[in-house]
């Protein structure tokens, strides 16, 4: 059920068009606190040994802080929530309150009239998530934890759906298999093309393992009858053909091993390099794995770092502002509006408002007459929605749903059930005169003690992508 969650919240931050925030203006260097700009009346933010500097109380009284200052012992006292901090002007340490003393990265200093502290510090002291925005030169501070929680109060239901379904914290193991068929309907090309993926894995809090077999052979097939010549005939020549046929085999049981983390991949495909061998490549015999570290492969890693922060009992409105730091890391001056408003949208198409109740049964329904609610309310324009989403949600966590999709040209039906340790999908899309597709599949989740490696077995081969062998050390 998280899948069908995360994919309409891949839809509403793709609706989710930040409004451009404003920062003030100070000489070069600008602070947004919560989506809102900090005016600095005396002394302004600064660069200063490579490090942001930023007066310290305009900050802290923008996050809504007390503020005292004692000329006499030039300390700075301030209480936010529970929160109680003092600091000597001048030294770069930091007293909390029952807590332990912090070291800022840079000692503090007075300038036009203000106490400059080194940005860090509100991560540091407060907890805050501090990002920079080298475009605008923009320092963004967010109290990260509040608005989750804020976002949170409008998602109670789905949140008590995913606290049920999250299993215990700590190593998972998973089971998963998922298998269909592909009938190709155009004409002068029909054929079933059958497809399979069977994987298990173990996944933690900073790395996640899979291993498991694939038949993706319907890839090569399908290049062997697509038209790739001018006049509408298929692969032009006997190698083309041969080389389509050797990959097609090579797809047919795809074994595969994969490690990930902390922004490392690495993969192991027997077949994959088997086949570079034969066509010369440098790499030793044997089984071994390839790096894939020097790959430009940013945004495929900054996926997986969410899926693996997402493992846990993650809240929607956790959900939101991982998705949306996800989006917009180029552009944090953006943040707090995208996050804001990606929760607006999602609460009208998914929160408690939108669930009726019938005994311990909450269900949920997407149609048409909700798409015309929700773009009204938003102030857009009409958005056709061709078909019905529903979802109905027990009281011991339980879930199912079902979609259907029809108009002139495509169709889509899919239904499937979940709990805290299984999960089943099976479904058919059709697209008119190409092709008839149908899937089955099922996954299996349960805490392990097994744990997954950081990184290939020590003694193993790796070699990267430019084909260098690079042994670890035993």
């Amino acid at each position: 059920m998280k899948k069908l969650i995360s994919l309409c919240l891949a839809l509403v931050l793709s609706l989710a068009l930040a409004v451009p925030a404003a920062a003030a203006e100070t000489g070069g260097v600008s602070v947004m606190v919560n989506g809102e700009a900090v005016a600095f009346p005396d002394g302004n933010p600064e660069i200063s040994g490579g490090r942001t500097m930023v007066p310290m109380r305009a900050v802290l009284e923008k996050l809504g802080a007390e503020v005292e200052y004692s000329h006499e012992t030039k300390t700075v006292e301030a209480a936010l929530g529970d929160i109680a901090l003092t600091h000597v002007i001048g030294t770069d340490k930091i007293a909390v309150v029952g807590g332990e003393d912090l070291t800022m990265d840079a000692a503090s200093y007075v300038s036009g009239g203000s106490t400059m502290v080194p940005l860090r510090f509100f991560s540091q002291a407060l907890g805050y998530e501090v990002y920079w925005d080298a475009g605008e030169r923009t320092a963004v501070v967010i109290d990260k934890q509040g608005l989750i929680a804020e976002m949170d109060k409008a998602f109670t239901i789905l949140n008590d759906l995913q606290a049920k379904q999250t299993p215990a914290a700590g190593n998972l193991s998973m089971e998963m298999d998922f298998s269909g068929s592909a009938k190709i309907t155009a004409p002068g090309m029909e054929m079933d093309l059958p497809f399979s993926i069977d994987l298990s894995g173990v996944y933690g809090e900073n790395a996640l393992n899979f291993s498991g077999k694939m038949d993706l052979s319907i890839l090569a097939l399908v290049l062997t009858a697509v038209p790739v010549n001018a006049d509408g005939t298929g692969p032009s020549g006997e190698e083309t053909t041969a080389a389509l046929n050797q990959m097609a085999a090579m797809l047919k049981d795809l074994d595969f091993e994969m490690i990930y983390s902390d922004g490392s991949m690495w993969m192991k495909l027997p077949a994959v390099t088997d086949l570079l061998r034969a066509q010369g490549a440098e790499i030793p015999e044997g089984t071994v794995w390839m790096d894939l570290g020097g790959a430009d492969m940013g945004e495929v890693y900054d996926l997986y770092d969410l899926s693996l922060s997402s493992a846990g009992g993650v809240t929607m409105g956790g959900m939101i502002y991982a998705m949306t730091e996800y989006s917009s890391l180029d552009t944090p001056v953006y943040f707090y509006e995208n996050a804001t408003l990606a929760a607006e949208i999602l609460t009208a198409l998914m929160g408690d408002d939108t669930f009726t109740k019938d005994g311990d049964t909450y269900t949920w329904k997407m149609d048409q007459d909700m798409m015309d609610k929700l773009a009204e309310s938003l102030g857009a324009e009409e958005v056709e929605f061709p078909g019905a989403m529903e979802m109905t949600i027990k009281e011991d966590g339980s879930c199912t749903f079902k979609l259907d999709v029809t108009d002139e040209e495509f169709s889509m039906s899919m239904s499937g059930a979940s709990t805290a340790a299984d999960s089943t999908v099976e479904g058919k899309i059709t697209v008119k005169d190409v092709c008839d597709v149908t899937f089955q599949g099922s996954a299996k989740v349960a805490p392990t003690e097994a744990a997954p490696l950081a990184a290939p077995p020590a003694g193993e081969t790796v070699v990267d992508l430019a084909g260098t062998p690079m042994p670890l050390a035993a």
